[in-house]
């Protein structure tokens, strides 16, 4: 399959890719030969291979998610720089000028 400059184009743009002009006919030739190999795979007879989405049984291995206190309300509120009514004190986000 070849790859025109003009779909070149097209998908740097999508890709948000900056090619400059002496790179265009290379890499329109790597895409043609990648998209000729996509080519080949998809004539493999593939009947009686079950889909798998990764080579090894693999299970992700997770603890236990537990609740356990870090810092106590009074520590925290000892570090902060500013406090107002037992709560940290912070510049405004929306505020007129």
């Amino acid at each position: 399959m070849i790859i025109t400059k003009a779909q070149l184009e097209h998908l740097a743009r999508l890709a948000r890719f900056d090619i400059k002009e002496e790179e265009k006919e290379k890499y329109a030739e790597q895409i043609s030969a990648i998209l000729d190999y996509f080519k080949e795979l998809n004539e493999l007879d593939t009947t009686g291979v079950e889909p798998l989405t990764h080579v090894f049984d693999l299970e992700n291995v997770l603890r236990p998610d537990t609740i356990k206190e870090n810092f106590s309300a009074d520590k925290v509120l000892a570090e902060a720089p500013a406090i107002e009514k037992r709560q940290i004190k912070v510049l405004g986000v929306f505020e007129n000028k």
